[in-house]
């Protein structure tokens, strides 16, 4: 046959049964040997001899000659010449393959077509053989996991690129709206003791000007000079509008105020530990002829310096007097309170610092009368005498900060002015600055108020304190010829805070309005002056009831010798009828005698205010006595046991214990007021003027 003749369908049918066969091969013989190529590239592949006879089939027909595949795949069986035009001799030029190894041998590479159909069978491309088909070349699939994951790949990198780019251009955006403080500026007002008001201000406007903006809104830190019972009392209390917005940090001259807030108002009302900013030690300015006298003394022997008309000429001082010592509690730098508590700690002689208060009431009471509380009045007193011996006041509590101050505007201040420091652990005003919590204070007032703290504590701006007379760390003191700013020793260490409010009370300072019964002893018949005990107890208490804040509650109860009862029902002084009706009472008292069941009765009382305890104010109880008490069924260990037991933490009924002349209970009345957060003032006379003191510092 000719060698385009179209095949036979018997033919085709065969080799379609081949392909058939042959398209299961990889499956059916796995190992067929790969295909190699030639160092030329020809593609093909070698089939051993005994191939077909080892798989079952019959041996494959090697034909003399193979035609390469058609040049056009348009050139199909069919032609325009008879078979009898070819002739053999047109193909003398082709080689002569009879003598090939095999059927497979690779024939010379060919470009490859996208279909040609050859020999009736279609071509989708592959390799040229000798034989009737080309061998596919068989196409591996791609994971649908792995797309999957690059996927997932090229959209989360996508998304973080996005998110950089807008989170930088929005980034971008704020910073140029913070510099130009686009939302404005937020003022942040900051309340400081006088004494340091001033160079915090200084400080605050170059903080102000290098401060980075807060949000989108500039800083201006504005300090202002607010006396610290303003700032207790507004906490405690209400805000009041003369002190302006209610600020995010307060700095008052020592922890004995934060100490009457937190008493006052509870520790919710500051956020964190106060931290000293400066330190001050409290110290007596005199004169200087004073000051060697003062050698031997301390803050223990400064009460019978102060009562004793003679005092000062035992110290070789003829004609000076007593001490005189002022205690200013306005502009002083929180002095008056912390000299309290040096020497109810010294009368304590170890003991619980509040069995002092009998000797802070001594020595306020007897202080020199001027016209205003000020420091500014007591030291002017001080210096202004041409006589010192003569002069109203020799000494005036103060810090040394404030005397350092005094002595930069006075003329030859060293011949004027000394500075006396008791020996022992000093008393110090330590500036901490409190950061208040609550609501009222925005997010940026509150962050402010924080950095401008932490500005404070930088070096540069402490040098600035320490110029003003502050002792700071690593500060360099400067020179000064009244007082010395060398090193000191520990501080003196108070207890909580409501001890320490219970004694800057005994010298005026109030945290909050009281709730108090008032137990009062009627037999007390001896007389004190020229009235009856009981007539002076009365007169001072009466008088302090005027002067009373109307929020506050009184109530009385006495006993004798037989019974206790109550007078009138606690109730708030701004119920005027109730008001007028105590005064009357008190006014009406008269003395009697047989006794004194002053425990059972405070038993009976103690429970009482126990279950009528008002919230939100000082609930107290204060004892007037003079013993000793002459109760059948409760002794002294027993009261002690039952006020144990009673006591509420959570709802304090402090005991507050006034015990007049010589009496035998004395060690029972303290350890009472001890276990309740009271205080005992013991005196051994009503006509003396710390009575009033007492008084006053029992009824806030």
């Amino acid at each position: 046959m000719g060698r385009h003749r179209a095949p036979d369908d018997d033919e085709s049918n065969a080799d379609e049964a081949r392909d058939d066969e042959t398209s299961h091969f990889d499956a059916l013989s796995p190992d067929i040997p790969e295909a190699d190529e030639s160092a030329t590239g020809a593609p093909g592949f070698r089939v051993p001899d005994d191939w077909a006879e080892m798989h079952g089939m019959p041996p494959a027909a090697t034909p003399s000659a193979a035609a390469p595949p058609p040049a056009d795949p348009g050139d199909r069986y069919e032609t325009d010449y008879p078979d009898s035009d070819y002739r053999d001799t047109d193909y003398s030029d082709q080689p002569d393959l009879t003598g090939a190894d095999s059927v497979t041998q690779a024939f010379p590479s060919v470009p490859r077509r996208a279909s040609v159909r050859s020999h009736g069978g279609d071509w989708e491309g592959g390799d040229w053989t000798g034989s009737h088909r080309a061998i596919a070349t068989k196409r591996r699939g791609v994971s649908v996991g792995v797309i999957a994951a690059l996927v997932t790949v090229v959209v989360v990198v996508a998304a973080v690129i996005l998110w950089r780019f807008f989170g930088s251009v929005l980034s971008d955006r704020s910073r140029e709206a913070s510099a130009r403080c686009v939302s404005g500026s937020v003022s942040v007002p900051v309340l400081a003791d006088p004494s340091i008001s001033d160079a915090l201000n200084s400080l605050a406007g170059k903080y102000s000007q290098s401060a980075a903006p807060i949000g989108d809104k500039c800083v201006k830190v504005e300090v202002k000079a607010t006396d610290p019972t303003a700032v207790v009392d507004g906490v405690v209390n209400k805000w009041p509008s003369n002190l302006g917005p209610r600020p995010a940090l307060w700095i008052p001259a020592s922890s004995v105020s934060a100490a009457r807030l937190v008493a006052g108002a509870g520790e919710q009302a500051i956020s964190g530990e106060a931290k000293s900013l400066a330190t001050s030690p409290v110290l007596l300015a005199v004169r200087p002829q004073l000051k060697d006298a003062l050698a031997q003394q301390n803050w223990g022997t400064l009460p019978a310096l102060q009562t004793t008309p003679t005092a000062l000429d035992g110290l070789s001082l003829p004609g000076w007097g007593s001490l005189r010592l002022a205690l200013p509690t306005v502009d002083n730098s929180d002095a008056a309170f912390l000299a309290a508590e040096a020497v109810a700690s010294a009368a304590a002689n170890g003991g619980p610092v509040n069995a002092g208060a009998g000797a802070v009431h001594r020595l306020t009471a007897a202080q020199p009368k001027l016209a205003d509380p000020k420091a500014a009045t007591a030291l002017d007193a001080l210096i202004s005498a041409s006589d010192p011996a003569t002069a109203p006041v020799h000494a005036v509590v103060t810090t040394e900060q404030q005397l350092f101050q005094r002595s930069q505007h006075t003329d030859n201040a060293k011949g004027k002015l000394a500075a006396w420091l008791p020996p022992g652990a000093p008393a110090v005003a330590d500036y901490p600055a409190v950061l208040f919590a609550g609501d009222g204070l925005s997010h940026e007032e509150v962050t402010a108020a924080s950095e401008f703290e932490r500005f404070l504590r930088k070096p540069e701006q402490l040098a600035e304190l320490s110029k003003a007379g502050f002792r700071v760390d690593g500060g360099n003191p400067p020179k000064n010829d009244v007082v010395n700013l060398g090193s000191l020793p520990d501080a003196l260490a108070i207890g909580d805070a409501g001890t320490r409010a219970t004694l800057a009370n005994a010298v005026g300072g109030t945290s909050k309005s009281a709730a108090v019964t008032i137990l009062l002893d009627q037999s007390m018949p001896i007389s004190d002056g020229a009235k009856t005990r009981l007539g002076n107890v009365t007169t001072a208490l009466m008088d302090r009831i005027k002067a009373m804040s109307p929020n506050s509650a009184v109530g009385l109860w006495t006993f004798d010798g037989v019974s206790g009862r109550t007078e009138i029902p606690l109730a708030p002084l701004s119920d005027q009828a109730h008001s007028t009706q105590l005064i009357s009472d008190l006014n009406s008292q008269s003395s009697s005698g047989g006794g004194h069941v002053s425990f059972t009765t405070l038993r009976m009382l103690y429970g009482d205010a126990m279950s009528k305890y008002v919230e939100g104010q000082a609930n107290s109880i204060l004892v007037i006595t003079s013993g000793p008490h002459t109760d059948q069924s409760l002794d002294g260990q027993g009261l002690q046991d039952y006020i144990k037991s009673a006591f509420d933490p959570a709802r304090p009924v402090a005991v507050n214990v006034i015990d007049i002349g010589s009496d035998s209970d004395g060690s029972t009345w303290q350890a009472v007021s001890q276990l309740t957060g009271g205080t005992f003032t013991g005196m051994p006379t009503s006509a003396a003027p710390e009575l009033a003191n007492a008084v006053a510092a029992a009824l806030p």
